[in-house]
């Protein structure tokens, strides 16, 4: 049994090879089986890797989010190296190294990570 955790900071190829950075978080739904006392289960709905991630997972990616000018133009710049990898397009983990289904060229970047 692996741990999330694990998953984390593991480096992403893609099918030919190519980095894409590494795991910086992972984005899990709520739509499984039900658990007694928890509600539905979690499962990975995909990976955010890149290095403009940071902005990803606070949010600023989203259009609706309105902060402070300065911070929108700083994220917005970093997110368009930011990376989508929707759990689908992962061929397998070996623990540290995640390989993908497809090429770098036909993963979601920045304003397309939703």
């Amino acid at each position: 049994m692996n741990l999330l955790s694990e998953l984390l900071h593991s480096t992403v190829v893609d099918v030919d090879g190519r980095s894409l950075g590494s795991v910086h978080d992972v984005r899990l739904v709520q739509d499984g089986p039900l658990l007694e006392g928890f509600g539905a289960s979690l499962r990975v709905d995909g990976l955010i890797t890149g290095t403009g991630s940071l902005s990803i997972r606070l949010g600023y990616h989203r259009h609706q989010v309105r902060g402070p000018a300065p911070l929108k133009a700083l994220f917005g710049a970093l997110e368009r190296r930011a990376h989508f990898i929707p759990w689908h397009q992962v061929a397998d983990w070996d623990g540290s190294r995640v390989r993908l289904r497809c090429r770098a060229d036909e993963v979601a970047h920045g304003r397309d990570v939703s």
